[in-house]
Parts: structure tokens; sequence; C-alpha cells
């Protein structure tokens, strides 16, 4: 039987007793939390389990050369997500730690161990903004609405530069000009003298 473990970036090694080496252990682990809430008799209320990611443990031996090793190497270095086919096929994997021991033994290869964890990947939310002007072409004036084009940026605020016709112009300064009859002709204490009273 063949063991492969297969990277998304690194291509295949592949073991094969007699070969290039063989796999002589697989582990897998796999491990949950559950959630403790305290209540006020001290009982606890469990209603929550969160499954932690997965675990595989190889351990092997390597032979007839340097490739493998490399091969295995170049997958950690690079981050690759692995594939491992054997007797356990696990997916999504990467490496956290791997370990190479040399003996007078096997003078040409190593013998190993490598622990790998299964990930999760999650994609991010996209949300077009093609339909919202953006907000520089607002304030700089540049914008094809009408009512944003008379704004102009004036460092910290947003000013409208909009014409005002005459008619309102004479309006307002109708309103302003002349008395006001609000205001009464005389006082109601004619006798006060401006002093305080205190």
């Amino acid at each position: 039987m063949a063991y492969t473990l297969t990277g998304r970036k690194g291509g295949t090694v592949r073991f094969e007793p007699m070969q290039n080496g063989l796999i002589d252990k697989e582990s897998e682990s796999y491990s949950s939390s559950v959630t403790s809430n305290p209540i006020e008799n001290g009982a606890e209320i469990n209603d929550h389990v969160n499954n932690a990611a997965g675990t595989l443990n190889l351990s092997g031996v390597i032979i007839g050369g340097e490739s493998a090793i490399n091969a295995l190497k170049a997958m950690r270095d690079s981050r690759d997500i692995l594939t491992y086919t054997g007797v356990t096929r696990m997916g999504n994997l990467v490496f956290t730690s791997l370990k190479f021991d040399r003996t007078y033994k096997n003078r040409n290869g190593a013998t190993f161990s490598a622990t790998l964890k299964q990930i999760q990947n999650g994609t991010t939310e996209y949300v077009s903004m093609n339909t919202v002007e953006p907000m520089t072409n607002q304030d700089s004036g540049k914008s094809s609405n009408k009512q944003l084009s008379k704004t102009a940026s004036t460092g910290m605020k947003t000013i409208a530069v909009q014409s005002v016709s005459s008619a309102s112009a004479s309006r307002k300064k109708a309103a302003y000009k002349g008395s006001s009859n609000l205001s009464p002709l005389t006082r109601a204490t004619v006798a006060y003298s401006g002093l305080s009273a205190y």
C-alpha cells in the first residue's frame, strides 16, 4: 500500500515500502470543549459543544535519498494545505511540527515524525459599492448629481454653494429695514434710576 501526502502547491510525496520509505504509524485525535455556565443554586448549565480541529500524527522512515525530506520541508515552509491518504484519509491539513532523526543505520534517509492539524477556510463578505458615489467625488464637487455638485470641501466642513435670487435678497433686505413694532416705546417703570435696588 502506498501512502501519499499531497499539497496544493508542493505536489505529492509518495511513500512506498522498499522504494523510498513507509509510514509506520498514523494517529488521529479529535477533541471538543463544553461550555460551563454556573447558576445560583451551584449547578452548571452545559449548553454548547465546540469541536476543535482534528489532528493527525504520522511517523515513518525515509530511505534512498533526500528528495522526500526536501519535499516535506518545502510543504511546511510554503504553508501548503495538504491531503493525506493512507489507512486514514484527511484533508485541509497543515504542518504544526516536523522532525527528522538521522542515524548511521539509515545513511541516505531519516526517520521522521510530523503533526498536522486540520484548518477551516472562511470566505469574506463582499458588498458592491457601485451604486453609491464615493464621498471624495461628493466633497470635491465632481458629482453628476445636481444637489451634490453644489457642495465644496472646506477642510472639516462641507458648505453648500448656491446662488440666491435677487427677489429673495430684496425680500430679506426689506424685512430688516424700517422700525419694528414689537418693542415698547416707553418704559413700564418710568422712575427707574438704573441703580440696583440692593
